[in-house]
């Protein structure tokens, strides 16, 4: 099993863009082949960084 961090930093202004799109693509992605688990986290101590946490069964199913 493959555990996948990936940071992200937003303008301000594309953070309710960002969040309308992840909400809409995140049951597909969780469907993906090998992927395990998938949530989104916010940073806490800045509210423009984010992070996806996910579970896949092996790296080629990143590709």
């Amino acid at each position: 099993m493959l555990v996948r961090i990936v940071k992200m930093s937003f303008d301000p202004s594309r953070i309710t863009d960002f969040l309308s799109n992840f909400e809409a693509n995140k049951k597909k992605i969780r469907h993906f082949e090998g992927c395990q688990f998938l949530e989104l986290y916010r940073d806490r101590n800045d509210d423009n960084i984010f992070f996806t946490y996910s579970y896949w069964e092996s790296e080629e199913h990143l590709e």
